[in-house]
């Protein structure tokens, strides 16, 4: 699709800590904002009444929001399975349903992301040689990448699936690699392995297998292994790793950026001397916090499905949902499935 044609977003209102309210003020913002090509148009999925209701208290442009009503939704603790077995018509699910039939090009929610890959995975075609859809997802680094100059590296699988066998490592590389060349203008990414060890011979079976199919795999650049450690170093432009230790791996960069704004905040009522320090150091430690602000991102695709899907994290308010919105826009404008299926026919 290129980038004159008009697009249609699907999104989840009632996804997420703050929904509908932040969700509907980025999808109000979003609707005012002139058209980057072809014109876009947003399928808004959730409780009707809740909806107009706080679309009539926002500015916003009502020819390109259509609401479709649903009656149920799905909290963020229960169980994937069970909850799309028991509520079908849940927003989360008419909104994939949406982009299944055709209706719009993109999903984009903060709710349950377990339901939301369980569904999309249901409901849409895998890209021809793909075995599994991997979530992938953006973290800071103190590196640049590609021709954006983007401060951040690419992890996947960070929780579509828990294990991975080394061909599905190597499929998610190659996913990667798509990704870090239409998203950053990267033209060559260097993709790591996440391990215990810079040995190639160390590790789970399957990451020993997957270093060797990564080694003489064409169309990757592969740098080799990496421990955890040296993620956040941005040695590389995308890591690669079962679905439990990406959701690890990234839960713990998050939380290592807030835990460094508490001991800021603490030695700055702790001591003169820290507090004028801190106060030399202000530029930088905000642009650390604008580096590590997880509403800067927006999203985390879900690739390998034909289809644009971006989760949001839960805790996300309107700016990252907006910014949300701007990834699954651009993605589909780059036409990213058909990158992401190309790279597997070479």
């Amino acid at each position: 699709m290129g980038s004159e044609q008009p697009v249609t977003i699907a999104i989840d209102a009632m996804g997420g800590y703050h929904a509908p309210e932040e969700v509907i003020r980025a999808v109000a913002r979003a609707s005012l904002q002139p058209a980057d090509g072809g014109q876009v148009y947003f399928a808004v999925v959730g409780d009707e009444i809740a909806i107009t209701d706080l679309l009539l208290e926002l500015d916003h442009n009502s020819e390109r929001i259509q609401i479709h009503h649903a009656a149920t939704e799905i909290g963020l603790s229960e169980r994937p399975r069970q909850a799309i077995e028991d509520r079908p018509d849940a927003s989360v699910l008419q909104a994939v349903r949406l982009v299944a039939d055709g209706e719009a090009d993109a999903l984009v929610s903060a709710g349950n992301p377990g339901v939301a890959v369980l569904s999309a995975c249901d409901q849409l075609e895998l890209i021809e040689g793909v075995e599994r859809a991997a979530l992938a997802s953006v973290y800071p680094t103190p590196r640049y990448h590609g021709e954006k100059e983007d401060p951040f590296s690419l992890i996947l699988d960070v929780g579509a699936s828990l294990r991975a066998d080394a061909d599905q490592l190597l499929a998610f590389a190659r996913m990667g690699s798509a990704y870090a060349r239409i998203v950053s203008r990267n033209r060559n990414p260097k993709v790591a392995l996440l391990s215990s060890s810079r040995e190639s011979t160390m590790g789970p079976r399957e990451v020993v297998e997957a270093y060797e199919l990564l080694d003489g795999a064409e169309g990757i650049n592969f740098y080799g292994n990496i421990e955890g450690h040296e993620i956040p170093k941005g040695l590389v432009d995308v890591v690669v790793c079962e679905g439990f230790a990406g959701d690890v791996a990234i839960k713990i960069l998050e939380g290592a950026a807030e835990a460094a704004a508490d001991l800021a905040r603490a030695a700055y009522h702790r001591k003169l001397a820290w507090r004028m320090g801190l106060k030399l150091l202000r530029g930088g430690l905000e642009r650390l916090k604008t580096a590590t602000d997880f509403e800067e991102y927006g999203g985390a695709p879900l690739l390998g499905v034909e289809k644009v899907v971006i989760l949001c994290h839960p805790r996300c308010g309107h700016r990252a949902f907006g910014n949300a919105l701007k990834l699954a826009i651009r993605n589909v404008h780059s036409e990213l499935p058909a990158a992401i299926g190309a790279a597997f026919d070479e």
